[in-house]
């Protein structure tokens, strides 16, 4: 081989070989690479080992499948067995999805709270809420609303309120309610010495009388069962009249004082108060305080003062002075006369009215006479409510001294325009009884606590690392039956478990990339072995023609040595 060819030669092998050295240095990176990733692969899998996730198991089944979500804690279903277990913050407050949230918002709830429960329109407004943001649907809500608001539920209570509340009309009322109640208006009468009240019906002209009847008398009418329908119909106007005697044969009783109280006092207002007190939401504070301004009202027309004192003539709704005529010589009215004055105008009058047997100004303790209708007071009761309800400034009815010119709510076509909420038996189809306590418990946490709205709790992992860390708690009914905060981990149907599945995965990816990581250090490895023999090859060749090159150096420098 010549010279020049040699050094070519010697050339092209020492760039391949640098080559080669440079390409199996390439690759012993890659390789170092690998093992980084196989590091990162092993740490992740073994990460996995220690990996745990939060489970729910209200009933101890033993269920390891179903992870702590924010649904499960806050809206009812089987799951959770129709108790709320409210996620809170560290101060309390209940955390709120935007849904929930939004519905706090429409009911008027400050995120700091009310520090109470509030009225059932409050609740109410709240479903309302849920509704309209799609939180629960319009039958699941208006099912709610029916059932009476429990107030109690989850403050010292558990229990169902198993009444509910419908609106009805005064027309319904009369005939569902106040046809089944009856009254004894015998008992209204008075038998004491020298006086005692008749009680007559306007409309049929019958009368009942006490005295008649203890004396063996048969009597038109049956004073001992009418009913509060009956009452205060307009087809009967039942009217209590009388007089007394003079004030000494009374004393015993009170004087002329002795009618005004026996009616004052009876049960009939009691009784009449009953009829809406038996059926009025507790909770409704406008009806309540309605049922009481009725009730305020209608004493202020009956009772007088106490018998001790003498008769206040000014509660009377009309006072009237009958003109003595002469009678056998003399001027006077006799008792009959009075009687029948007193007899002939009870249908009129709202309250009780006061005849005085006198036509100067000093009163006389003799032969007056009084009356007062039934029917007319017990139909004033009843607009007396009606008018609170519609607002005082702005109602439709009146009541006034005179009949005549007062709008009772009674009348037919009155009592089928006003309408007012009546407690019933609950709607306990499906599961509505429950909803609706969930629903109680849930509110009053809100109201009483307060809350604050978070838009990431239905994440779970996201809701998981908050319970970790004291971000957020839950809070859980005791035995008492009132909420205290508790973290999760002290709840007996919350567990937190290795997640399983998670490290199965964890597993499979890692034995996925551990394959994938020691194919390719297999290639690697080939191709390096390959240039490992590839430069030794190379070495072997450059001696030898860097050998070839040096002895033809030296023999052309013998050839022209001197």
């Amino acid at each position: 081989m010549g010279l020049a060819a040699s050094q070519a030669r010697l050339l092209t092998i020492t760039s391949r070989k640098s080559d080669c050295e440079y390409q199996s240095m390439d690759l012993s990176h890659q390789k170092i690479a690998l093992a980084r990733d196989m590091s990162i692969v092993s740490a992740e899998y073994q990460d996995s080992l220690n990996r745990t996730k939060i489970i729910y198991d209200y009933y101890g089944t033993g269920d390891k499948s179903t992870q702590l979500s924010y649904d499960l804690l806050m809206y009812p279903s089987k799951l959770n067995n129709y108790a709320p277990a409210p996620v809170t913050d560290p101060s309390g407050r209940i955390v709120l999805d935007p849904g929930l949230a939004a519905a706090a918002k429409a009911a008027g709830i400050p995120q700091e709270g009310l520090g109470c429960t509030p009225s059932s329109d409050v609740r109410n407004r709240f479903i309302d809420g849920l509704m309209d943001n799609g939180v629960i649907t319009r039958a699941t809500g208006n099912g709610v609303k029916a059932v009476q608001y429990n107030a109690n539920a989850g403050l010292g209570t558990t229990d169902l309120v198993t009444t509910s509340t419908e609106r009805i009309t005064f027309f319904d009322f009369i005939k569902d309610t106040l046809s089944n109640v009856e009254l004894d208006l015998s008992d209204l009468t008075l038998d004491a010495s020298g006086s005692h009240l008749k009680l007559i019906d306007h409309k049929t002209n019958t009368t009942y009388d006490k005295e008649e009847e203890i004396q063996g008398n048969a009597q038109s009418l049956d004073a001992s069962r009418i009913t509060v329908a009956d009452l205060i119909s307009n087809n009967h106007s039942y009217a209590l009249y009388g007089t007394t005697w003079d004030t000494e044969d009374l004393a015993p009783y009170g004087g002329r004082n002795c009618i005004i109280d026996k009616v004052g006092s009876c049960s009939l207002w009691n009784e009449l108060y009953a009829t809406l007190a038996g059926v009025l939401p507790q909770d409704d504070e406008l009806a309540q305080q309605a049922l009481e301004y009725a009730k305020e009202q209608t004493l202020n027309s009956v009772v007088s003062l106490s018998n001790t004192q003498k008769l206040d003539y000014s509660n009377a709704a009309y006072k009237q002075r009958l003109i003595k005529k002469r009678i056998m010589g003399s001027w006077s009215l006799s008792q009959k006369d009075v009687e029948n004055e007193a007899k002939n105008g009870s249908d009129k009058y709202v309250g009780y009215v006061y005849y005085v047997n006198n036509h100067e100004d000093n009163m006389s303790d003799y032969n007056d006479g009084y009356n007062m209708n039934l029917t007319n007071m017990a139909q004033a009761f009843y607009t007396y409510f009606a008018m609170y309800m519609e607002g005082l400034a702005s109602t439709n009815y009146k009541v006034t001294r005179e009949k005549a010119t007062s709008e009772f709510v009674t009348d037919t076509f009155n009592a089928s325009d006003f309408s007012f909420d009546i407690v019933s038996e609950a709607d306990t189809s499906g599961d509505n009884l429950l909803i609706s306590t969930f629903y109680d418990m849930l509110f009053n946490q809100i109201a009483v606590k307060g809350w604050v709205e978070n838009d990431k709790v239905h994440e779970n992992e996201y809701l998981a690392t908050m319970l970790r860390n004291g971000s957020m708690y839950l809070s859980a009914i005791a035995e008492d039956d009132y909420y205290y905060q508790k973290n999760y981990s002290t709840m007996q149907y919350i567990k937190e478990i290795t997640d399983e599945e998670y490290t199965a995965v964890a597993e499979a990816k890692y034995m996925r990339e551990k394959e994938k990581i020691n194919a390719k250090e297999n290639i690697l490895d080939m191709k390096m072995k390959n240039l490992d023999t590839e430069i030794t090859a190379l070495t072997t060749e450059y001696d030898t023609v860097k050998s070839v090159i040096n002895n033809n150096i030296k023999t052309g420098f013998s050839r022209y040595k001197a």
